[in-house]
């Protein structure tokens, strides 16, 4: 594969130099050694200095390879991709680690360090990581009690906010992470994007995340490039690229034939149906017991992209799907309440309420005030996974006084064997 120059391109090069963006790709394509067809196709992008931009696109459309281009360790691809201004290929290791920093899908959790001992390899040199530097970011990220804690101790939300610190430390122009979050509970998720979001505003750095979440992506990102096959088939801000008919190709492929499948469940399902209202992976866990205790379960509403959504078409659960980061139409709301009833008991998990999924709740007011169906209610203080204002409480509050609540999952199992 040769790399792409002519008379046009080399005057382009010079007016970029000026205000020179994070990475410019032409062309850009790469292959494995020995395949004949090539893994990346074509990609032409410019991603500004100080812009958050996230990647997305199903499993095996070549995101991580493109993460990997970027970060320098695969060089021998096709076309040009500058950092900077220059082209990455010809840069060297130290030019490369003093202006990027990488955090990858799997977390520190095993290294025998505390953080502190860890936050001061963040710099080739111990003695260039001062104390006074990470005691700041300990006490901005508020984990200043785990200075002295293993990593192999953190929780995963712990652990991740100890790694993101170690990245900032070396004072990066650019941060790549590859699916940072993917093991983290919304909470979690939450916590490390407001903060992520945080530092690079203040800091004017450029990020670029690959991400599986959709909704994290249209609320954090600047722009999203969506790749399928190797191809980036758009980059835009997130209301260009997230809807159907954008992703539509992408992500509802096989649609027809997922349906007959869970048709084909609900046929011979022994034990009948129960509705799970969930959100931001809150129901995987839910979910995956009522599947192996032989019920029937159907979803809703859920954004497509959403964690849940993408666990539910993984194991053939039907669902009420709605447009990425849009709020639930009447007609889905509709189709949802037409679930509920036809279930012999509606689970509500503990996920983040908003604007847009708040008639999620509003089933309550819709059934009868004895059963069925039953009703199953995660535990809990649901205050800060509420950003309506008070709204969802109150719906909340009406659901937990007629539901049997549960507080973890051996109690939810209890309960659900109860149902006849």
């Amino acid at each position: 594969m040769d790399k792409i120059f002519n008379a046009d391109a080399a005057a382009d090069l010079k007016v970029r130099q000026n205000g020179a963006p994070a990475f410019y790709a032409a062309g850009l394509s790469y292959r494995f050694d020995g395949e004949k067809d090539d893994i990346v196709n074509g990609m032409n992008f410019e991603i500004e200095a100080g812009s958050f931009v996230s990647i997305v696109g199903p499993n095996g459309a070549g995101k991580s390879t493109v993460l990997n281009i970027m970060l320098g360790y695969n060089k021998n691809y096709g076309g040009r991709l500058e950092f900077f201004g220059k082209e990455l290929s010809s840069c060297r290791p130290d030019e490369l680690a003093l202006k990027r920093a990488y955090i990858p899908q799997q977390s520190e959790e095993g290294l025998r360090l505390n953080a502190y001992e860890y936050l001061k390899l963040a710099n080739a040199s111990p003695l260039n990581t001062k104390d006074r530097d990470i005691d700041e970011i300990l006490e901005k990220f508020n984990i200043s009690h785990l200075k002295n804690h293993d990593i192999s101790l953190m929780s995963g939300g712990e652990a991740r906010l100890t790694q993101l610190a170690f990245a900032l430390l070396r004072k990066p122009e650019a941060l790549l992470l590859d699916e940072p979050v993917s093991y983290l509970d919304y909470k979690n998720q939450q916590v490390f994007f407001n903060i992520l979001k945080k530092e690079h505003e203040s800091r004017k750095i450029t990020v670029v995340s690959i991400l599986h979440d959709l909704d994290l992506a249209a609320y954090y990102s600047d722009k999203i490039m969506l790749v399928n096959d190797g191809r980036l088939l758009k980059f835009a801000p997130p209301v260009e690229v997230l809807n159907y008919k954008t992703l539509g190709s992408v992500f509802f492929a096989g649609a027809s034939s997922l349906a007959a499948a869970q048709s084909e469940m609900q046929r011979e399902s022994g034990r009948g149906n129960i509705h799970v209202i969930c959100g931001g992976g809150s129901g995987e866990k839910i979910i995956l017991k009522l599947l192996e205790l032989n019920f029937n379960v159907t979803c809703g509403v859920l954004n497509a992209g959403d964690s849940d959504w993408r666990f539910c078409r993984a194991n053939g659960a039907a669902m009420v799907e709605e447009e990425p980061y849009r709020p639930i139409t009447p007609e889905n709301y509709i189709k949802n309440i037409e679930y509920i009833k036809k279930s012999r008991a509606v689970v509500v998990c503990a996920f983040p309420l908003g604007g847009g999924n708040l008639a999620n709740l509003k089933f309550i007011d819709e059934i009868n005030e004895t059963g069925p169906p039953e009703i199953i209610c995660a535990g809990g203080n649901f205050n800060e996974l509420d950003f309506t204002g008070g709204a969802a409480l109150e719906y909340l509050d009406k659901i937990k006084k007629r539901a049997a609540v549960f507080n973890s999952m051996d109690e939810f199992a209890a309960l659900i064997q109860k149902i006849n």
